[in-house]
């Protein structure tokens, strides 16, 4: 379903009516056109700083380069000589900043290593870099913090300042959004450091439109993550359930997209759309009811026989029943456990005794309704918070076997479900998120494609949000 009152934002006549009014004017995000390419940067400006004790700009020069970005630096910044050392170490040119006045020079992603942060005074360095360059953050621009985890840190006082980090994205978020600008956090863990150029690449492109304000660990990969940037999930086989429509259609393509063979799985009733669906792009249909008793086995003999076992498992099937939990019928809450959260633990079972590559990586779709919660949908906030906790339980398991398993939580995403809501609520479910409208199923697509890539080799137990900064829950 179109959102009608931003494409009238966007016309001379809206924009200018509702800048009289003083009613919001949602940004148009600029989404990824294309696959993953080698040099998704080429020829843009990223601004890039460090505190005064920053430990990745070693890391961060030698990614950007060869992700085609031309990397502008400040005099004035303190961490100037650790950038200008790594720079001579790495061979990586350096260009003083642009001229806010010359916008074909201008940076559009603003990159920040706050690894070296002690305390609350050398927050100030943060500050310094950011705050007189917040009016020169383009439409669709980028923001991208970068710490260590707070529990790397080493005492309590920079422990402290890196957990302060996450405020400061949450809310800088906030403030740039309605420029269909994002601004995210990524706590490298140690061991993580090489780790970074595939994230660094997610972040800083147009794939990663509706996240902002979020918060992602990395955490040392159990497998090298190797340089993959180019078709990254070829010859790969991928899993994906509730594959027939919307947002598990968007996934199925957009895995395929990046060179993955799709096997995609639906009830028997949507077997016409999921033929239709993988068609576009040569997957393979497996219809059945992902409840039934024998339907774990099946999906294992089928993928181990037919192709050799799986290399991503996306779990998208889900439902809901929404009722009060005073009106909710016993088979409602039990249907909706069932299909969002039961099957999703016996089908693993059945694959990680067979059917399941060493090296393969699951992505569980949880929502926002799982960590705000929602009146009437007990039985669907149990399934989605139970699905966080499970991807964290079983990342462990799923490293041993130089794998990984990640969760995406949607916020408000335009699909035939919410095309269904009440005007009223729809409305406020679009424009109660930073980024002033709901997301697409694309948007989700690309988290997915992204948690089931080497590109993000060092995700692992984590649960991403996708949901345009909404309001709810954040």
């Amino acid at each position: 379903m179109s959102d009608r009152y931003l494409d009238f934002t966007q016309s001379a006549f809206g924009k200018s009516l509702s800048g009289l009014l003083g009613l919001p004017t949602p940004p148009r995000l600029k989404r990824a056109e294309a696959a993953y390419c080698a040099r998704p940067l080429d020829g843009r400006g990223v601004m890039l700083g460090s505190s005064g004790r920053g430990e990745l700009a070693a890391v961060l020069l030698t990614a950007l380069k060869e992700s085609g970005a031309t990397v502008q630096i400040a005099a004035s910044l303190v961490g100037l000589a650790a950038i200008k050392a790594a720079s001579a170490a790495t061979g990586v040119a350096l260009k003083t900043e642009a001229n806010p006045e010359d916008r074909a020079a201008a940076a559009s992603a603003f990159v920040f290593d706050a690894t070296g942060v002690a305390g609350p005074a050398s927050l100030r360095e943060l500050y310094d870099f950011m705050q007189p360059r917040v009016g020169r953050i383009p439409a669709n621009g980028r923001v991208l913090i970068l710490s260590r985890a707070p529990v790397d840190a080493g005492n309590p006082s920079a422990t402290a300042a890196a957990a302060a980090l996450r405020g400061f994205v949450r809310s800088f978020a906030k403030e740039i959004g309605k420029k269909g600008a994002t601004a995210n956090l990524l706590e490298v863990g140690l061991g993580a450091d090489d780790a970074l150029a595939g994230p660094l690449r997610f972040f800083l492109s147009e794939h990663s439109a509706y996240i902002t304000g979020q918060t992602l660990g990395l955490t040392a990969p159990s497998a090298d993550p190797g340089d993959r940037f180019f078709a990254p999930l070829s010859g790969k086989v991928a899993v994906v359930t509730g594959a027939a429509r919307g947002i598990g259609a968007a996934i199925a393509a957009t895995l395929a997209r990046e060179g993955a063979k799709v096997v995609g799985i639906d009830r028997p009733q949507e077997e016409g759309a999921l033929g239709e669906t993988l068609s576009a792009f040569g997957g393979y249909g497996l219809a059945l009811d992902i409840t039934a008793a024998d339907a774990p086995q099946r999906i294992a003999s089928e993928l181990l026989s037919r192709f050799g076992g799986a290399d991503i498992v996306v779990h998208n099937a889900g439902i809901t029943r929404d009722k009060m939990l005073k009106n909710m019928a016993p088979h409602l809450w039990d249907m909706v456990l069932d299909v969002n959260f039961g099957a999703i633990l016996r089908i693993n079972d059945a694959l990680l005794n067979e059917g399941l590559n060493d090296g393969a990586r699951m992505v569980c779709i949880s929502s926002i309704g799982g960590i705000a919660g929602n009146a009437g949908q007990t039985n669907y906030g149990a399934t989605k918070a139970g699905v966080m906790g499970y991807v964290e339980a079983l990342a462990a398991t799923m490293a041993k076997r130089g794998g990984a398993i990640n969760a995406v939580a949607p916020g408000f995403i335009e699909t035939a479900m919410t095309a269904q809501m009440p005007t009223g609520p729809r409305e406020v479910g679009r424009r109660l998120a930073s980024l002033g409208q709901g997301g697409l199923p694309i948007d989700i697509a690309e988290a997915v494609t992204f948690l089931a890539s080497p590109l993000a080799a060092a995700v692992n137990g984590r649960t991403l949000r996708v949901c345009g900064q909404n309001f709810v829950g954040a």
